[in-house]
């Protein structure tokens, strides 16, 4: 199951500038950074280390600040590696213990923590520039950090909000909010559904609710989904009770599943979450590509890149509402983001290298090109197009409710099967067998 993050790169390369798809994407392709248009313009007087880079193509860093960054070290140069995102998780793995192993691993953000336990990420706290501790996004530092030890800076965020048809919930007499204080509960979201959708409900000719674009157009994945459960919890209850594990849904040392996901208040939003596709009707069970973009949903649930994309080519009248909630809002982060490896030959300089990629000008100028939040809050007032409603949304969602999907050394292994569990559930399954279920399987895995 494709991680929601393949998509949001997916639609963020699409925005791109073709230019920066400057090396071949076939599996294991390979090109030395510092020759031709890109080399140094300073002369290096001593030893000349080049550091290897796995990736996936076309991304982080990008060709402006590497060649930047060069120019202040002419000694340095770079060998990419590229790989296909479905097979970037196995060749980490493979690649991280040979006899050759990458310095540099551009990846998928909430797999911090088990590379982190894996030995296969370096620690670069000692690294970070001083200020970085306020400038950094929580949620960013949280799910980069591992036993007391940030291993990754975060380069990018991001996170989802609800999209709206204006032509569509206007002629319906919805009036959706625009800002965090005003947002819609759960409850309030599907009678705004109901009212917009046109036809019968299962088979409507317009969607309350559109479908999602993540993995294969089904619902059930964790980033985008689990929210509904974790929002019915309290952060601020006892720890010991239903209503705080209920929100983080993974206990904080990240070793216990048992109670956190099969709670009574998980289980009546997902009774609510299983009737939106089923005895309400107003969302479909799979996909039908591009369904608010042509005009055939009220609502839809998507990262920024759809946004800069409805910006790019306004194929209808849009909005931004924030994604709603039960008793606690809250919204997944998590992205593309950039660490130095464990086994790097070369460790002070790769950690050198990654944190500068991910601070200040040169952070900047790799996600001005991809078109993603920044994880540092200085650079926000930078970004026009989130200053501003509608897209502003998303950036007060990050800062006020964004929480990392939850962090712990088996992420990969948790987000398969929980989301497995929540597509059951949208597909009419009951919810409190599929996840007590869940919770014993995820509880096997992070026993091993």
């Amino acid at each position: 199951m494709p991680h929601a993050d393949n998509n949001h790169q997916e639609q963020g390369e699409q925005l791109m500038n073709t230019r920066n798809l400057f090396f071949a994407s076939l599996l294991g392709a390979t090109a030395l950074w510092g020759t031709g248009a890109y080399a140094q313009d300073t002369t290096c007087t001593g030893e000349t280390v080049t550091l290897r880079i796995l990736r996936t193509p076309g991304n982080y860093p990008y060709p402006a600040p590497m060649e930047a960054w060069q120019k202040q070290n002419p000694c340095v140069q770079f060998e990419i590696n590229e790989v296909p995102f479905a097979q970037l998780a196995d060749t980490i793995s493979v690649q991280a213990a040979s006899s050759n192993p990458p310095d540099i691993i551009v990846y998928d953000g909430p797999n911090t923590q088990s590379y982190a336990a894996a030995g296969i990420l370096l620690p670069i706290t000692k690294y970070l520039p001083k200020g970085w501790d306020e400038d950094i996004l929580p949620a960013t530092k949280a799910e980069h950090s591992y036993e007391g030890e940030v291993y990754s800076p975060g380069i990018e965020q991001t996170t989802v909000a609800m999209y709206y048809n204006k032509k569509l919930v206007e002629a319906a007499g919805v009036k959706p909010p625009q800002t965090l204080q005003d947002a819609w509960t759960w409850p309030q979201a599907l009678e705004a559904f109901k009212k917009c959708q046109q036809g019968t409900a299962g088979s409507p000719t317009v969607w309350g609710l559109g479908p999602t674009r993540f993995g294969n157009g089904q619902p059930g994945l964790v980033y985008q989904d689990l929210i509904y459960q974790r929002s019915a919890g309290d952060p601020k209850a006892d720890p010991s009770s239903s209503a705080y594990k209920t929100f983080w849904a993974l206990s904080p040392d990240g070793k216990t599943v048992e109670g956190y996901l099969n709670t009574p208040e998980a289980i009546e939003a997902l009774k609510f979450y299983r009737s939106l596709f089923n005895s309400e009707g107003v969302a479909p069970k799979v996909g039908i590509p591009n369904a608010f973009f042509d005009g055939k949903a009220c609502f839809y649930i998507d990262t920024p890149a759809a946004g800069n994309a409805l910006l790019k080519d306004p194929k209808i009248e849009w909005g931004i509402t924030p994604i709603p909630y039960f008793k606690t809002p809250i919204v997944h982060t998590g992205s593309t983001t950039i660490g130095a490896t464990a086994r790097s030959r070369h460790p002070e300089i790769a950690a050198k290298f990654v944190v500068d990629m991910s601070w200040g000008e040169y952070a900047y100028m790799n996600v001005s090109q991809r078109g993603n939040l920044p994880t540092l809050k200085s650079l926000f007032p930078r970004f026009a197009v989130y200053n501003s409603y509608p897209m502003k949304v998303f950036v007060d969602q990050l800062q006020e409710w964004g929480q990392p999907r939850p962090p712990g050394p088996k992420f990969a292994q948790y987000d398969k099967l929980v989301t497995d569990a929540l597509r059951a559930v949208a597909f009419g399954g009951d919810p409190a067998e599929l996840m007590a279920d869940a919770e014993k399987k995820v509880q096997r895995v992070l026993d091993r």
